[in-house]
């Protein structure tokens, strides 16, 4: 009997799967943002909407340092093919962060060593200097929290994000997004800068001997002189024959 009740049940189960209609498609949710054909090969998402140019590797530095690694070539070769295949990328925001192993004004001006280094490195490869917004936050936006080593590292970073589309700021957002800008001097200004100012010179100036005990006595006799103004008493001259006390001088007694 409850075999028979389980091959009705199946039965009745399986008529009834064949008469359910296929399942609509989930409609697409409203107002969702399409990915623009600029962005980079990464899944469009809420979170990514602020711009953030996602490249394969980072552009991190040393403690203290401006210098670009050498691990960070390929990095940037990427980021410039990137701004070379996407011309409507009218304005890119390079990013320069710190640690905060050091003073909030020192942090600071690294980062803007920092940002400049890698603008001056896209200007010297061909992108426009108009077309590179460089920005310095210093210590103040970490990726991680600062409690170890590791973490530090990648907060000392350089980060890329899209400020401006075809002329028309990206989203309507501030393009420096609150960072302090530096302005990016063209290849030709920097040239120009440099043959202007000579390259410092280690050879140490040639030295003038000095006669240093005599221009001491000189000086002495100097002080001397003021101290005591009044010229020292002449020494009688006393003439071949002349008895004592006779100088010889005017006035004195004829001899008989």
């Amino acid at each position: 009997m409850s075999s028979c009740v389980r091959s009705l049940s199946l039965s009745l189960l399986l008529a009834a799967c064949a008469n359910v209609p296929p399942p609509r498609p989930v409609p697409p949710q409203e107002g969702r943002a399409a990915r623009p054909e600029w962005y980079p090969e990464v899944p469009w998402t809420a979170e990514g909407s602020d711009g953030h140019v996602f490249l394969e590797g980072k552009v991190v530095f040393d403690t203290g340092k401006a210098a670009i690694r050498p691990a960070a070539e390929r990095v940037l070769n990427d980021l410039l093919a990137y701004l070379n295949a996407n011309p409507e990328v009218t304005r890119l925001r390079v990013e320069g962060h710190t640690d905060p192993r050091a003073g909030e004004d020192l942090n600071q001006k690294l980062s803007e060593k920092r940002a400049l280094a890698v603008a001056d490195w896209l200007v010297d490869h061909g992108i426009a200097n108009d077309r590179i917004l460089a920005v310095a936050f210093g210590e103040i936006q970490p990726l991680w929290p600062n409690t170890n080593a590791a973490a530090m590292q990648e907060n000392r970073r350089a980060e890329f994000h899209v400020a401006e589309v075809s002329g028309n700021r990206f989203q309507g957002e501030d393009p420096s997004k609150g960072g302090l800008v530096i302005y990016v001097k063209s290849k030709e200004e920097r040239d120009a800068e440099n043959r202007k100012a000579p390259p410092p010179s280690t050879k140490m100036p040639a030295v003038k001997a000095e006669l240093d005990v005599i221009k001491a006595t000189e000086a002495k006799k100097a002080r001397d002189l003021l101290d005591d103004p009044e010229p020292p008493a002449a020494t009688p001259v006393v003439l071949p024959g002349a008895k004592e006390g006779d100088t010889g001088g005017k006035g004195a007694a004829p001899k008989k």
